[in-house]
Formats: C-alpha cells, structure tokens, sequence
C-alpha cells in the first residue's frame, strides 16, 4: 500500500487524475446523449446510430493528431483550444439536429476529432508526478486504468439526470460544460504547464514504428474488442436470458466495479515480475476469468462472474500502459498513448459487431472475449520475445 499513498501524496498527483476524470466524462456522456438527440429529434434508432457511430470515428481518428501537436506545442493550448471547440461543433449540433440529420452527422465527426486528449496527456505526465519511481509509477498506471471506469458509470447516470430535468439537447449541453471546465482544471494545473516533449523525429510515423509499439497497439485493439464483446453480450444476456434489457447496466456496473477493485488492488502491491512477463501472465488470467460467465445464469451470479475478469481489466491495462510509456519515442509519448487509445476504440467496435453477429448472448459471446484475450496473450508472449 505504500506505494500507492506515495503516488497520491505526491504533489498534483491527485489533482490531475481527478481533474482528467472530470474532462473525461464526455466520453461516456456525448455519445449516448447524441443517440437520444437524434432518436428525439427523427425518430430512428438507426439514423441515431449513424450519428453517434460518426462521433467515435472522428474520435478515434482525431485523437492520435492532437496527440502529435500536444508533443509539438505543449498541453496547455492544445487541450483547451480542442475544448472550446468541441463545445462549438456540439452547440452546432443541437442546433441544426431538428433541421438536417445528415448535417449533424457530418458535425458529428471533427466534434469526435476535437475530443480533448487528456487520457494519453494525463499518461504522459505520470512520469513525473512519480518523480521518475518505476514502482510509483505502476502505482500510478492501476490507479489511472481502475479509476476511469468511474467515467463509464457516473457518465450514463449524469445523462439520465439531464434527461429527467430537461432533454438530450440539455445533455449534450451538459456533457460539454463539464468537459470544458474538467480539460481547463487539468490544462491549468502547475504539472501541464510545465510537460515539455523530449527532442522528437520528424518523421510521421515515428511514434508507431518505435520498438514494441506496433505489438503493444495489437494487443490494445484485442482488449478493446473483448470489452466491445462484452458490452454486446451482457445487453443481449439482460434481454433474452433474464428477460429484462435495463439489468445490463447493473451487469456493466458490477464489471466495472470489479476494474476498480482490480485496479486498486493491483496499485497497492509492489510488482516483481518484469511488466514484459506480467503483461503475459495478466492476459493469461484474464482470458481464463471469463469462464465463470460460461455457467452462470441469474442476475447475482452472472454478476459476481463479470467482476472477476473485470478485476483483471485494470491491471492488464495498466501493463500495457507500462510498456508502451517505455518504449514510446522521446518526443512522441503522447502520441504513442493516443495511438493506443485509439487502437483501443477500434478493438471495442470490432468486437461488438462481431459479438451481435454471432448473436453475443451468454455463453458464445463471453467464449468469444475469452478467445480474443487469450490470442493477445499468446500473441504477446510469442511476439515480445
């Protein structure tokens, strides 16, 4: 434990893990709040699909650039400048969605673009808000992987109250204050202000050809695709085996508990395996967590099996954290991150797609997330070497 109370004693380290929770919550909250804009405004599940689909894919895509320009310029004027105008295409947005569905689709992509990267900022900084102590420091990647699952929680439930006191054109409005003012708490403090890059190449795909990284990429997509499987399968497991599709958001929770616990956990014990082989054994165990969801069949079991490979979740990330800020380029590590968290984004919606192609509920679909971890850890372990 002492390494974790070192990590969150240490100046602004807590700040700027809150600080970018806070900026975060759009993520969880834009897309959702978009769907309900366009349901709300023309009727169609499926144009509201497109929309929001559009949001993710100038998201993905946005974030690696904006990655390269804060390696370049510095957090500060990258981080608000994508802030204030994100919230600008979003008012946009609501503006021209009772008019023009296919105008706000095409808003939809560069206000996914100008998300503000403060996940792979906040992972560029960790460094040295742990005074540069590898122990510290996966400390501080456990507690970053647990933590931001409260952003997948608390997100839907600040939409839901925005719903209840206004409309979904309220909730993006909401969404993109709180974006706004968490990504200028962050982009203020002492620490981003501070964050110079090391001397960098030029060259534009330094960042993906640096020793490991295209494997750490991979493995990243892989993850994303067992979470994106899981999202699909708990929903269809809710709806066809419980026979009620709002108990999956109680089923996601206690997955998502079960991260925080995971990440916690893994953030109060001091590591002696290399984080080459723990990476290894944790995509191991994490692909072996989900055979309890294999058996189970009621609400409380099926529960409690979502929390054990959501327990591995945290930790399993947080190594691939580790490794990537080690053998990012110096110069480019926030691109590196923001690469990875793409490569994440493109794994989830690959693998809900493919986990509602072959139908995702109960046992094939958890086998499926099972299958996809456990080919990134034989795939790691081979390619590492």
């Amino acid at each position: 434990m002492s390494d974790l109370r070192a990590l969150v004693g240490r100046p602004f380290a807590l700040r700027m893990l809150l600080s970018a929770l806070v900026g975060r919550l759009p993520e969880a909250m834009v897309p959702l709040a978009l769907l309900l804009l366009a349901r709300h405004e023309h009727g169609s599940y499926a144009m509201a699909g497109v929309l929001a689909g559009c949001f993710a894919i100038g998201a993905a895509a946005g974030g690696p650039a904006l990655g390269r320009v804060i390696d370049r310029l510095g957090q500060p004027r990258v981080l608000i400048a994508s802030a204030v105008l994100r919230s600008v295409a979003l008012a946009a947005i609501v503006a021209l969605a009772p008019v023009s569905l296919a105008a706000t689709c095409v808003l939809a992509i560069p206000a996914g673009a100008l998300t503000p990267p403060l996940e792979p900022a906040l992972r560029a900084l960790w460094p040295d808000l742990a005074a540069d102590d590898e122990h510290a420091l996966a400390a501080a990647y456990e507690l970053d992987a647990g933590a931001q699952e409260l952003i997948f929680v608390t997100g839907p439930l600040l939409v839901a109250l925005a719903l209840a006191l206004d409309s979904p054109a309220g909730a993006v409005h909401l969404a993109s204050a709180i974006g706004l003012l968490g990504t200028l708490a962050f982009a203020l403090a002492p620490p981003a202000r501070g964050w110079t890059a090391a001397p960098h190449e030029a060259h534009w795909t330094a960042a993906v050809r640096a020793q490991q990284v295209p494997i750490l990429l991979a493995v990243g997509m892989l993850a994303g695709a067992a979470t994106g499987a899981v999202n699909v399968t708990v929903t269809a497991f809710a709806e066809r085996a419980l026979g009620d599709r709002d108990l999956a958001g109680w089923l996601l929770a206690a997955w998502a508990v079960g991260a925080m616990a995971g990440g916690l956990t893994a953030a109060a014990r001091r590591w002696t395996l290399p984080p080459e082989k723990r990476l290894t054994w944790l995509l191991v165990a994490f692909g072996i967590a989900f055979a309890p969801a294999l058996v189970a069949t009621t609400t409380v079991t099926m529960a409690l099996a979502l929390a054990v490979p959501g327990a591995f979740l945290a930790p399993t990330l947080a190594a691939i954290f580790v490794l990537t800020g080690l053998r990012a380029l110096p110069g480019a590590v926030t691109e590196t991150f923001a690469w990875l968290t793409s490569s994440f984004l493109v794994g989830s919606a690959a693998g809900s797609a493919l986990a509602g192609a072959i139908g995702g509920d109960g046992p094939p679909g958890f086998a499926l997330a099972a299958a996809i971890v456990l080919i990134a850890a034989a795939m790691w372990g081979a390619l590492s070497r």
